[in-house]
């Protein structure tokens, strides 16, 4: 299946036949017929010869159902149905990695993540002015974003359970410094300050378990996910934002053709998708977080604990906005390993070559 076109259609089914006459019914059709039985229905008892039998006493009238909708009304609820679902039942694994990626940040053509719609051929893509004017509109919200994950969070798009389209807003750099803090003074308070208003711990246990809590959190949580995380989503929204830049030299150009059109779509879409995967398995990257997160209580060690995780997780942030499939768990893992032994490498290198000038004998 080809990935650079994401099949977002509906083939409307109508869920009725035609009726069609008996072809041994009465003359005047079925109504005719239908008529002529209530008439007998409505007729007195006494006016009958011999005894009424329970099969000769009136019927109560059939139940009226609503009239079946026409071809034309099944294609339209068919239509509704595909546009609030994104058109997501059916697509592969490798179809939904490329969809969550490109909801993440904004930049693919056929997203208008302002509106939150997905269109399989926007009209809009068609002309000069639609296209170069699109990609000048995502360069400016990733520079938004940029500044949004400076400070207190940038706001990013994913997929619903239903295949509609959500917004969240992100922790920012500033926004998870103060939960650092905030989380590190409740824990050396020992549960006595909580301001994010978790129930007092009681016993003398409970304030171990709450201060160890804590500090997992605001090392993990806002260091690790939160400050790291905030620093790869910076670099990747400039990164972005010069992408869509430079796509608009040849939407510009060649996109005045529907070949080149095509063409500009493939390459930019694809790039993005790629570069964001480059973002997410280096260390603080989405991907890396998910990789070497574990749950020692349920026996859930680093990259076991991911690969175990279901496809939806929606009380856990670190899935909560992707689809974790099969394929996005086998990709995120090899590479986010392989991006450890190349940084492990280059901080080796780094060392030894700083010790080598500081000991030049």
């Amino acid at each position: 299946m080809d990935i650079n076109k994401i099949p977002f259609t509906f083939i409307a089914q109508p869920n009725h036949r035609p009726r069609t006459e008996d072809p041994g019914a009465p003359p005047g059709g079925f109504r005719a017929c239908l008529e002529g039985v209530e008439q007998k229905q409505a007729a007195p008892a006494a006016s009958r010869s011999g005894p009424i039998f329970e099969a000769d006493e009136p019927k109560a009238p059939p139940m009226q159902t609503a009239a079946a909708p026409s071809p034309r009304q099944a294609a339209g609820a068919y239509g509704r149905q595909a546009s609030a679902l994104g058109g997501q039942t059916a697509l592969s694994d490798i179809e939904k990695y490329k969809d969550d990626q490109l909801l993440s940040n904004p930049g693919g053509d056929q997203y208008d993540l302002a509106a939150g719609r997905f269109t399989a051929d926007p009209p809009e893509q068609k002309s000069f002015w639609g296209r170069v004017g699109k990609d000048i509109r995502d360069a400016f919200d990733n520079v938004k974003n940029f500044f949004g994950n400076l400070l207190f969070g940038a706001k990013r798009h994913y997929r619903g359970e239903n295949g509609e389209i959500l917004e969240v807003r992100q922790r920012g750099l500033v926004g998870s410094v103060v939960d650092f803090f905030r989380d590190l003074g409740s824990a050396l308070s020992f549960g006595a300050w909580r301001p994010d208003g978790e129930e007092a711990p009681l016993t003398f246990k409970d304030r171990l378990a709450f201060t160890f809590s804590k500090i997992k959190e605001a090392v993990f949580g806002d260091l690790v996910q939160g400050v790291a995380g905030s620093i790869v989503n910076m670099g990747e929204d400039l990164l972005f934002a010069g992408w869509n830049l430079v796509e608009t030299v040849p939407d510009a150009t060649i996109g005045n053709f529907e070949a080149g059109r095509k063409a500009t779509t493939a390459v930019f879409d694809n790039g993005q998708v790629i570069l964001d995967y480059i973002t997410d398995i280096i260390p603080g990257g989405e991907a890396s977080v998910r990789v070497h997160s574990s749950d020692f209580s349920k026996g859930g060690l680093p990259i076991l604990h991911n690969i175990r995780t279901p496809e939806r997780n929606s009380e856990d942030e670190r899935w909560k906005y992707v689809r974790n499939t099969p394929f996005r768990k086998a990709l995120e893992t090899v590479g986010s390993i392989l991006m450890d032994i190349f940084s492990l490498g280059l901080l080796s290198r780094t060392s030894s070559s700083g010790e080598k000038r500081n000991n030049p004998d």
